[in-house]
């Protein structure tokens, strides 16, 4: 345990009460990862622990329902009193709470076995439900009855099956059927929470593990009718050997762990549904899928309350997945850049490569992977690099007798066309004498 928890629980033990590691920290120290930050349970009521931390900054985290947090070394730790949840309400929190003096009880409350564990200072387990053997046998199973536990929180859904996505585990039986059964209560959960627990789903090693449990359960159809659409859609094109659903399951394994690549590879392709046609060839053919697609993604998005800035970067990388030749000159890529901009192109490439990927088993990217480094290497060229790179600008062009106007802006943009093509022409020197030979300040 980390110093600073290891003080924490000193102190309360030291002032007469029990204390503990809880939940999650446990249960990823069983199983040898390290974990992102560790939960104390404690017999000491709310005013008691602050007491005892008197001389540190606390805070009411939720005081009501027995949690203050503590501040050490700038990192807040949640200290929570051993409790007995009272009714749910909307299935997702407890009405109340009642407090114990008894480590069982607190840990009865929680959802799922392997979360329901706690660790003494010396490191002693503790475990009446059964959760490192679950965890040997890669089991997610309920703390007590299944259904009820799922009607009591509805996220407990969405977490069970993050879980078994993130540790490729099985989700028990009992519980696996609850979650189906009750799938419809999540439309009753706030859009935010659903979103926070789906981007951690996305944020797992392999996504696709999770998603596949989605689908299977009907969590899909009730969160995102629009990925559920792909589901066994055929392609019917030789360049994929995959379904629809199977194309964008690998896309998403495939990409980075960043948020906004792993919802643009979800949503790259959804539109195909609804593009699909048949070519004299047999072939199918989706014009303009992206198109459709990206707003599609906006709306999905818009739905579940997202960020402004993750939707655009989101909307552009779809946008522009298409836009992969062959062949590309230098002059094409700068125009890329620019059109994506330069804190989105690497990351385009990056879903790029991975749509070229999961085409066919046999398909070859060493093209693209090709062709992003060599925009690696012109976003160094000081023309990407800042916004307004010509080496003149509207007084210059006003100061020839042109008047003020649109005739600027069009010059302007002319120009840089002109330097996107040729970087060797940005100089003051041949603008200004191109700008002579090809306009009138009378225009």
């Amino acid at each position: 345990m980390p110093n600073e928890v290891i003080f924490l629980l000193k102190k309360l033990n030291s002032a007469g009460f029990e204390s503990y590691i809880v939940g999650g920290c446990v249960r990823d120290k069983l199983l040898g990862q390290i974990p992102n930050d560790y939960d104390i349970t404690t017999s000491a009521r709310p005013d008691e622990i602050k007491e005892v931390f008197k001389d540190f900054k606390t805070i009411s985290i939720g005081e009501k329902f027995g949690t203050i947090g503590v501040l050490l070394k700038d990192v807040l730790y949640e200290i929570t009193t051993f409790r007995i949840d009272g009714k749910y309400l909307n299935h997702r929190k407890p009405e109340d709470v009642t407090f114990s003096d008894n480590l069982r009880d607190d840990l009865a409350r929680r959802d799922f076995t392997i979360n329901a564990m706690a660790m003494d200072i010396d490191e002693n387990l503790y475990d009446p439900f059964g959760g490192r053997r679950d965890l040997s046998d890669r089991i997610i199973r309920c703390v007590g009855d299944a259904d009820k536990r799922i009607k009591e929180d509805g996220l407990r859904i969405l977490r069970a099956i993050r879980f078994a996505g993130r540790f490729n585990f099985y989700i028990e039986s009992d519980l696996l059927e609850a979650m189906s059964f009750n799938s419809e209560i999540l439309r009753e959960i706030s859009v935010e929470r659903i979103f926070d627990e789906f981007s951690k789903i996305l944020l797992t090693d392999k996504p696709s593990n999770s998603l596949m449990i989605m689908e299977e359960t009907g969590v899909m159809d009730v969160l995102f009718p629009e990925i559920k659409r792909t589901v066994g859609f055929d392609q019917n094109s030789p360049y994929h050997d995959k379904t629809l659903f199977d194309h964008l399951l690998c896309v998403v394994d495939t990409v980075p762990k960043d948020l906004s690549l792993r919802l643009a590879a979800l949503f790259h392709d959804v539109s195909k549904v609804d593009t699909l046609t048949i070519g004299e060839d047999g072939r199918g053919h989706f014009f303009g899928h992206e198109v459709l697609g990206a707003d599609v993604a906006k709306d999905v998005l818009k739905r579940y309350k997202a960020s402004n800035k993750l939707i655009d970067k989101v909307q552009i990388l779809i946008l522009d997945h298409m836009k992969v030749h062959s062949e590309m000159t230098d002059k094409a890529l700068r125009r890329q850049i620019k059109r994506v901009g330069k804190e989105n192109v690497m990351d385009l490439y990056e879903l790029l490569i991975a749509d070229c990927k999961c085409t066919r088993v046999d398909r070859d990217a060493s093209f693209i992977e090709n062709r992003q480094k060599r925009v690696k290497e012109l976003l160094n060229e000081k023309e990407m690099k800042t916004e307004k790179f010509l080496k003149i600008d509207g007084k210059d062009i006003i100061s020839l007798g042109f008047k003020e106007g649109k005739i600027i802006g069009k010059i302007l943009k002319d120009l840089e066309e002109l330097v996107l093509d040729d970087p060797k022409l940005n100089t003051r020197k041949y603008l200004i004498e191109y700008i002579k030979k090809n306009y009138k300040t009378g225009d």
